[in-house]
Parts: C-alpha cells; sequence; structure tokens
C-alpha cells in the first residue's frame, strides 16, 4: 500500500478548499441572481410574465338602444365576433398563410390581399382579419377552426395543424339599424371605433356608449391556450337608451313626400321638419339630394348615377375627393347644418312684430303700385301692376313687398332687431344635434334704415330652417318661443327612466292676442292666398309661403338664377298641434315656395293630422263633397243589392253573369267618393278581372273624376273644391299602366297655378 506524503496530503486540502470556495461563490452568484430577479427585478420580470402568459381581450359594450317616440328600435346593438389571426405563429410557413388567406377571404367576404397583409406580420401575435362578423359568418369560422391542413417537414413527415391554432374569436358588437334609410341624418351613424361619427349618435356618444369589459385569459409564449384553460371575465356595461321625439310614421310620411318632390321638381335638395307647437319636440326631420345615407353602409354612395360617375374617375387621388364630397353631403342635415335666405316667410316675423308694438292698425289701408321708394331705394312687388288698396291681412295674403317695406321701416333699426333677436334668429337653438349652423346677419352696430327695408321682406340675410320653424311655431302657440329637443327620455338598461326632457320656453317673443291674429292671417294665405295648395278639407291650415333668389352665378350659357323655394304652416289654425317648414333648393320649373313647396306641405300635414286623430272641422260645402259610405249587400240577390245602392251619389257596376252578390268593393261599411263607383261581383271568376290605371294628370277635378268613373276605378280629391275652376291635377297615387282592382280607390293630387306667386320673376 502506498503511502500519502505530506505534500499530497496538502495538495489535497488545497484542492478541497478551491472546490469549495468555487461552490460557494457560484451559490453566492445564484443567490444574488434570485436575489436581484426576485426582489430588485421581481415587479418587472412579473410584469413582462404575464404579458407573454396573459390575453387581454377588451369586449366593447352595447351601445344603448335609440328608439321612436311609440319606443320602436331604430339602432340597437347585438353580439357579433372578431376575427383575429396570430401571424407570430405563422411565421414563414407559407403553405400555412395562403390556406388562412384562401379560406377567411371567402368565409368573411373580404379581400385576399388586406388578409395576406396581415398574416405576414410575424412581429405581432394579434391581428383582427374583421370585426362585427355576424353570427351566420362566425359559425363558418368556427367550422373551419375545427379541421385541419397537413403540412411536411425537411424530413418528409406528415403533421396535421388545426386551423385553430392560429385563428381565434372574441367577442363583439354591431350596430343595427331597422330601417337603414329612415331619419339617416338625426340618428347618425358610428365609425370603426364604435363611436358615434355624426347625429344622435356623435352628440349621446357619452351615455351611449356604455363601459367595456375584458376578458383575460392565459396563453403561451407563441399566443396559445394554455392545457390548463384560465379566464377571467369582466362583463361589459350596455350604454343608456334614448327614447326620441321623432315618430316612426310621421317620419315616412315626411321623407315618402320629399322623395317624390325631389324627383319631380329636379331641385338640388329638399328638406321638412315636423315640430309638436306646444312642446317644441321635433316629430319629424328629413332631406333628399343632401343629408339621406344608407346608415348600414354610411360610406357608400346612394345616388347611383353619382356612384357610377365617381368610379368612372381614373386618377386615384381625384375619384378619393370626389368620393369624399358626397360622402360629406350624405351625411351634413340641412336643416340644421346649413342656412338659406327665408323670403317671404318672413313676412310673417315682421307683421308680428308690427302688431305687437301696434305700429300697424288692422284697418289701415295701403296703396301698392307695383313699386315703392324707401329709405333711398327703389324696391319692386312681385305683381308688377300692384295690388292696389290692401290691409295688413290683405298683404299678408298676397304678399305684397312695397306694404312690408314701408311698415317694416316703421319698426327703425332697433325696433327691427329687437324682434330678430326675440324670435331667435341671432342665437343657436341648441337643438341636441352637432354642428348647428348660425345664421348669417348684418353688424348690428353698422346697419342702416335702407338694411331693415331689405330685411323686412326676407332678403339680404340667412336662417337655419330650424330658427325659423321655430319662430313660426311661436306665432302658432301663443308667442312661446320653444326649445326645439329630439331625446325626450334616457333608460336605464332595465328600461327605467333615467332623465326625462320637460318642454322649455325660452322666452314670450308676441302676446296670445297678436299671435290670434297672425294664426287667422296665415289661414287666410292657404285658403285665398298664395299658400291655396296647402288647403286641406277639413282642416284647417295657417301657413305662408316664401321665394328668394340666390345670387346669380354667372355660367358658360349666361347668368343663372337658382332660388329657395319654402312654406312654413302649422295646424289646425285655431289650436295648432303641429308646424312644419318645407325648403327646396333650386326646383327647375316652376319655382314658387305656392308652386312646389305648399302641395309637399298638404301631403304630409293631411297624414300626420289623421295619424294624430286630429278631429276635421268640414266645411258646409267640404260636408257636400264627402265620402259616402257603402251599405253590406254581399250574400243578396243582384236584384235587391241594385234596388239598395240605388239613387246613392256614386255609380254601381256589375262583374260576371251570376244573379247574386258573392262580393263587392268597397266592402260594406266602407266610403266610396262621390260621382265614384261601386263594383259588385256575381261570380269567383269575375273577381280576378283587372282594369288598367289611367293617366289622371293634367286634369280639372271634372275630368279626372269622368276618366277614372269610366275606367271603373274611384278617386279621392285632394284640393279646395272652391277652387275648381283653377284647379289641375298633378299627381296620382298608382302609377299609370299598372293593373288594379275595379273599384280601387286612387289619390289625386290637384293644385292651382293661379294667384300663388311671392316674388318678382
Amino acid at each position: 500500500m502506498a503511502v500519502r506524503t505530506s505534500r499530497q496530503r496538502f495538495m489535497s486540502r488545497s484542492t478541497l478548499v478551491m472546490v469549495l470556495m468555487c461552490v460557494l461563490g457560484f451559490g453566492l452568484v445564484c443567490i444574488g441572481s434570485l436575489v436581484r430577479v426576485q426582489l430588485v427585478k421581481g415587479a418587472e420580470y412579473r410584469d413582462k410574465a404575464a404579458q407573454n402568459q396573459l390575453h387581454d381581450t377588451v369586449v366593447a359594450a352595447e351601445r344603448g338602444v335609440i328608439y321612436d317616440a311609440n319606443m320602436t328600435p331604430l339602432a340597437a346593438s347585438t353580439s357579433a365576433g372578431k376575427v383575429y389571426v396570430n401571424p407570430s405563429l405563422i411565421g414563414d410557413n407559407e403553405f400555412a398563410r395562403e390556406m388562412i388567406v384562401k379560406n377567411l377571404a371567402e368565409l368573411l367576404g373580404v379581400s385576399e390581399s388586406s388578409v395576406r397583409e396581415k398574416c405576414s406580420r410575424t412581429g405581432y401575435k394579434y391581428m383582427v382579419i374583421k370585426d362585427k362578423v355576424e353570427d351566420e359568418d362566425e359559425e363558418k369560422v368556427r367550422n373551419l377552426m375545427k379541421t385541419y391542413f397537413i403540412i411536411k417537414n425537411k424530413d418528409g413527415e406528415e403533421r396535421k395543424i388545426y386551423y385553430n391554432y392560429y385563428i381565434g374569436i372574441d367577442p363583439d358588437v354591431k350596430r343595427y339599424y331597422s330601417n337603414p334609410f329612415l331619419a339617416s341624418t338625426v340618428l347618425g351613424f358610428i365609425n370603426q371605433d364604435y363611436e358615434g361619427a355624426y347625429g344622435i349618435e356623435q352628440k349621446y356618444n357619452a351615455v351611449l356608449t356604455g363601459l367595456p369589459g375584458r376578458i383575460i385569459s392565459a396563453k403561451t409564449a407563441g399566443g396559445r391556450n394554455m392545457p390548463v384553460k384560465y379566464e377571467n371575465k369582466h362583463d361589459a356595461q350596455p350604454g343608456t337608451g334614448l327614447v326620441l321625439t321623432i315618430d316612426e310614421y310621421i317620419q315616412s310620411y315626411l321623407e315618402k313626400s320629399l322623395e317624390q318632390a325631389y324627383l319631380n321638381t329636379k331641385c338640388d335638395s329638399i328638406l321638412g321638419i315636423i315640430m309638436d307647437t306646444k312642446t317644441g319636440a321635433i316629430l319629424g326631420m328629413g332631406s333628399r339630394g343632401i343629408g339621406y345615407f344608407d346608415l348600414s353602409d354610411p360610406w357608400g354612395i346612394v345616388r347611383e348615377q353619382e356612384r357610377l360617375e365617381i368610379e368612372a374617375i381614373e386618377d386615384e387621388a381625384k375619384r378619393r375627393e370626389a368620393r369624399e364630397k358626397v360622402q360629406y353631403a350624405q351625411w351634413r342635415n340641412p336643416a340644421i347644418n346649413d342656412t338659406y335666405e327665408p323670403g317671404s316667410v318672413f313676412k310673417v316675423i315682421t307683421a308680428a312684430a308690427l302688431l305687437e308694438e301696434g305700429l300697424v292698425p288692422l284697418e289701415e289701408r295701403f296703396t301698392c303700385t307695383g313699386n315703392v321708394t324707401a329709405a333711398g331705394s327703389r324696391y319692386n312687388c312681385h305683381k308688377h301692376g300692384g295690388h292696389g288698396s290692401q290691409n295688413l291681412s290683405d298683404a299678408i295674403m298676397n304678399s305684397c313687398n312695397p306694404f312690408f317695406i314701408t311698415r317694416g321701416i316703421r319698426l327703425g333699426i332697433d325696433g327691427f332687431n329687437k324682434y330678430f333677436q326675440a324670435f331667435g334668429f341671432l342665437e343657436k337653438t341648441n337643438i341636441d344635434l352637432p354642428a348647428e349652423a348660425s345664421s348669417i346677419y348684418y353688424n348690428i352696430s353698422k346697419m342702416i334704415l335702407a338694411n331693415v327695408a331689405s330685411a323686412s321682406f326676407g332678403q339680404t340675410f340667412q336662417v337655419t330652417p330650424i330658427q325659423m320653424l321655430t319662430a313660426v311655431n311661436a306665432i302658432a302657440n301663443g308667442g312661446y318661443l320653444m326649445q326645439p329637443y329630439l331625446v325626450k327620455k334616457q333608460l336605464d338598461a332595465q328600461g327605467a327612466i333615467i332623465t326625462e326632457t320637460k318642454p322649455t320656453v325660452r322666452r314670450q317673443v308676441i302676446s296670445k292676442e297678436t299671435s290670434e291674429i297672425m294664426c287667422g292671417f296665415m289661414e287666410r294665405v292657404v285658403n285665398e292666398g298664395t299658400g291655396k295648395n296647402a288647403y286641406i278639407a277639413g282642416y284647417r291650415v295657417a301657413g305662408k309661403t316664401g321665394t328668394s333668389e340666390k345670387v346669380p352665378q354667372a355660367t358658360a350659357s349666361g347668368i343663372s338664377k337658382t332660388f329657395w323655394a319654402s312654406f312654413a304652416c302649422f295646424a289646425p289654425a285655431n289650436d295648432a298641434k303641429v308646424s312644419m317648414i318645407v325648403i327646396l333648393d333650386n326646383p327647375k320649373g316652376a319655382h314658387g315656395g305656392g308652386a312646389v313647396a305648399a302641395p309637399v306641405a298638404a301631403e304630409v300635414l293631411s297624414s300626420v293630422l289623421e295619424y294624430l286623430n286630429v278631429e276635421p272641422q268640414y266645411t258646409e260645402k267640404e260636408l257636400e263633397e264627402l265620402k259616402i259610405e257603402v251599405a253590406e249587400v254581399v250574400g243578396k240577390s243582384l236584384s235587391d243589392a241594385q234596388k239598395e245602392l240605388d239613387g246613392k251619389r256614386f255609380t254601381v257596376k256589375v262583374k260576371g253573369g251570376g244573379d247574386k252578390v258573392v262580393s263587392q268593393i268597397p266592402a260594406g261599411g266602407q266610403s266610396v267618393p262621390k260621382n265614384g263607383v261601386v263594383i259588385l261581383y256575381t261570380s269567383e271568376e269575375s273577381k280576378s278581372d283587372k282594369v288598367i290605371m289611367p293617366d289622371l294628370s293634367g286634369l280639372s277635378i271634372r275630368d279626372a273624376t269622368q276618366k277614372a268613373a269610366a275606367a271603373g276605378i274611384n278617386v279621392n280629391i285632394t284640393c279646395n273644391s272652391e277652387l275648381s275652376g283653377e284647379l289641375l291635377s298633378y299627381k296620382q297615387s298608382v302609377a299609370q299602366g299598372k293593373e288594379i282592382a275595379p273599384g280601387t280607390v286612387v289619390t289625386v293630387y290637384f293644385k292651382s297655378n293661379m294667384g300663388i306667386t311671392d316674388y318678382d320673376e
């Protein structure tokens, strides 16, 4: 056995000491690193670990529902899906990328280039392919995620890869509009960030938005789901609901008539507003030409011709500029965003001010010779020969410029501005919609009397349509300038009322006595004057026409004259329920307010008053023209039926060869217009008979009625029958050439072209 020397024993101890020192040093380093990791840098590293392991998804809250006045949902949100991919997992796997691109593009209806671009961002773990995905398409993607494709590695080994390795779906919400075109500029829309961009959606965005939720789930470093599922969910809180003053039915009546007038007059645009006279609540607000778009696709171009013209532009920058110009015009609400020159409608404001100040006695007369010189300037009347001797009531009915010029300057600069301000023209109405415009008026400190002379009959200044209607509304309701508003109530998620808007009187601008006198004067405008085309049998309509020329524009063919044509009104005149204004911008052909705006107001008011159950008040003349109720004769013999119906103020026609009545039009209990027709069917086969709708336009009442009766149809006449000698039909509710059942009631609209001018041609 070998004996260890002392030197060897020393070296062994030295080696042991060195080993122990190394171990101790390494341990101290490890301990130091652990201290640094857990204590010094602990919070930082924990945050980094959480960022890599936790997937935090923000869940948009459902925006509050927007209802009409009858609690019909106009805008609502519903759950949807948000489809995303994890590009970091795709990496440089070109085969996987193309499989994902092809399938998602097809299922979601998005371009392959867009999906490919997002799938190529390999530095990201979360790229949204499409949000607001509806249930049907979301289900298609979920089915795709359950399938797989096969890839081969470098060694040729095959491996299944399921699509859910790369694709995921997060919860989302989507905004729906029950009628995508109804009240579009009132409702507005939301942008890609789910924020209100226009209209009510923008004005009330803060309360509609609600509180977003969050879903926190565990993921691997690569962004895949953990083997052990972890998820912490914080539910989103829905936004506040809004109940509007807008009535869906009234809005529909309004927009239907505006659309037809837009097509008939070929105007650049047309707008209408309907207000509750007592409260200032807006019952309807709409437009065509501008201020009209598809709520479900607000960036789309509504008018096909405009869309085709834009698509035909080859230069991309110019095409984009043209598209944006049309889009902004579609989103614009001309009722509050634009101004116009009111023209003769403003004469009722001047008249009310003169009456309130006692500056024009009711019996005072003025002789209009066709022109007048006042405040150093000469002014013409629209009736070149003049209106002759007239009082204030006559002047309003005839829309006489010289009368209002000479009487308006009696107010003086301060007096005129006092009422201009009192009626709300120097301030915004503060209606609850964004971007309300201000009026365009003189610098008051520099005004001269000639400015008052021009302004007294509605020229040389501009106001917004909502300002003009609010002012006329004050004349109708006893003199109270009301605060117009669109939101009646705010509701929580359970439907409980959070806040409710109360009608607000801004101030009383004229006395009740002045209001009553003005209502009578304005009713005469409709019964006898320039507003006669707004007459509605059974309803006392009061109104005022207006026609104002824009600044002439030089064109290649010469100087172009364009006009604003308008009509402001309310009904019933003795106890107004609704006020209304209609304004056309640059109608072609006839361009007077009495010719093109008043008929639109009559069409809408007739439907609105009937819908609101306003009791009609017929004159004796109107009662004579009322429809006649038809007796029920089905089941009776033909001879007995004819005897029962004989002597009535309508014609009886028989269809079929039987001897017993099996059906009748109109049905028993319904009404037929005077001089109309009742059809009796005596066989089932005869019930299938049809007649061709004739063209009833351009006819007198008598000729239209006779032509309709000859065709076997009934006509509902809308006009002032006392003016029958000057009325001609201009529109019918059923298009010419359409097949209809015999006895069908067709509405035919009549208007006058005599005595309705209110502007110097």
